[in-house]
């Protein structure tokens, strides 16, 4: 048992879910800004739920550019390609990060002597970091700490140097991060002189994603679908439903009445690597989760992407307290995990059904 005192702010938000995972209103709606999916009319690709959040978060198009890709799966991970950036789902970290499209690009630059590591510099306006052996000073260092540091731009790879442009021809400062390529602008306004290299460009243009993800969508309702989960089957018990998104809003998660809902903000996708949290309520007769009490080991759960089935079987099934939130954390291998309330009537307790991928 967890107690809030204790709690790191996913886990306090996962105790806040599973205290209020009873008889909620009907109908299931992202009641937060990012849990509403976006449309780009100007590259025809959306952004949702984790890579919202993190994208409003730490700059917007400022920082990142418009999307150049839907969410699809590269080393087992959903990701997101962006003008200049890649965004990567790490459910088992339950955490969003920025690829490491800086490092890609540097690759082709290694022998260029702004690469190579620099002695420690004696001066109170130029920090170093000895992870890499390289500095940071002036308007990239102001611009680097006033949008996200090391989270969205990693740690320097190369000093300063004179780069040309392989886009407009011409030549700029520049410096390379694990994450990005800082481009000085001096013709442009001072909020705007740091800008960001398009390096999500340049990576798609030597590296070539599914077909289908780069091509684009018609409206927002397309955001995740090659993940988002849309159905699930548990034939024994009689259990066939849609599955929502759920959106939360300062401890709330509101569960669908006749629906499960999937819980975005932790969890992690089918065929990916996490912990896949799935829950439904179970007072209404003859819907939803109402026979889940029934469930036995060995049981064969199905879940659905679109009309993509992922079967798991049932390995564990257990009653906790609301404070047992171990059952939110991450996983280190894919997992699924439902969740209901029990006993009918009370309510009290929480059954936790946990499932792994049936094998092949």
């Amino acid at each position: 048992m967890f107690f809030a005192a204790r709690l790191t702010p996913a886990r306090r938000l996962a105790l806040g879910m599973l205290l209020l995972l009873v008889q909620l209103p009907a109908g299931s709606s992202a009641n937060t800004k990012a849990g509403t999916p976006i449309w780009f009319a100007e590259t025809g690709h959306t952004l949702a739920y984790v890579f919202r959040e993190f994208f409003d978060k730490h700059g917007g198009l400022a920082t990142f550019g418009y999307p150049l890709t839907e969410v699809f799966a590269e080393d087992g991970r959903p990701v997101q390609y962006f003008e200049r950036a890649r965004m990567e789902w790490h459910a088992d970290l339950q955490l969003v990060q920025a690829g490491h499209l800086g490092r890609w690009a540097a690759t082709q630059q290694h022998n260029h002597p702004a690469f190579q590591s620099v002695a420690f510099p004696r001066s109170p306006d130029r920090d170093f970091f000895v992870e890499t052996g390289h500095t940071l000073t002036g308007e990239f260092r102001r611009y680097w700490s006033a949008h996200g540091g090391l989270l969205v731009f990693g740690f320097p790879l190369s000093e300063e140097f004179v780069e040309r442009n392989a886009e407009d021809g011409r030549d700029y400062t520049v410096q390379y991060f694990e994450r990005a390529r800082f481009e000085l602008r001096p013709d442009l306004p001072a909020p705007h002189r740091v800008s960001l290299g398009h390096l999500g460009r340049q990576y798609l243009s030597a590296n070539v994603p599914p077909t289908w993800a780069t091509e684009p969508v018609e409206n927002a309702n397309a955001a995740w679908a090659a993940f988002r989960p849309t159905r699930l089957t548990l034939e024994r018990l009689g259990i066939d439903t849609e599955i929502s998104e759920a959106g939360f809003s300062l401890g709330k998660w509101d569960v669908p009445r006749y629906t499960a809902a999937h819980y975005w903000p932790l969890a992690a996708y089918p065929a990916t690597t996490g912990n896949i949290i799935i829950a439904g309520h179970v007072s209404y007769k003859d819907t939803i989760f109402n026979h889940l009490p029934a469930v036995q080991t060995g049981d064969r759960i199905t879940v659905f992407v679109g009309d993509q089935p992922h079967h798991y079987v049932v390995r564990e099934v257990l009653t906790v307290s609301p404070q047992d939130t171990w059952v939110m954390l991450p996983t280190s291998q894919e997992t699924l995990t439902l969740i209901t309330c029990v006993p009918p009537g009370t309510y009290t307790q929480r059954l936790i059904v946990r499932a792994e991928p049936e094998s092949s």
